[in-house]
């Protein structure tokens, strides 16, 4: 019984395509990495003082990069024909004060 449920379990996690205007929406945060680098840095005041905090993002990317309006163009394409997203690997550091 457990083997028969498996396949609806895959199913439901395959891409769905969408409408090529919600692809838009979802991909700009995604071209921030077309370069494979992206970093962050917040600061602020609250009750116990200064806040600060920052993070840094390298993906593989860095050794593949691309213009961030290919990576734009490749994303809608992606999410309007239902494909999976290429995996990528990489490592954030932050810290916070």
């Amino acid at each position: 019984m457990r083997w028969l449920a498996l396949p609806l379990l895959i199913a439901a996690c395959a891409p769905v395509p969408v409408s090529p205007e919600r692809a838009a929406r979802e991909c700009r945060e995604e071209v921030g990495l077309a370069d494979g680098v992206q970093g962050n840095i917040g600061v602020g005041i609250g009750t116990g003082g200064g806040k600060a905090r920052g993070s840094i993002t390298v993906t593989d990317k860095v050794f593949r990069p691309r213009s961030a309006d290919d990576a734009f163009a490749a994303c809608v394409d992606r999410k309007v024909n239902g494909k999976p997203q290429p995996t990528t690997y990489g490592i954030t550091i932050g810290a916070s004060s």
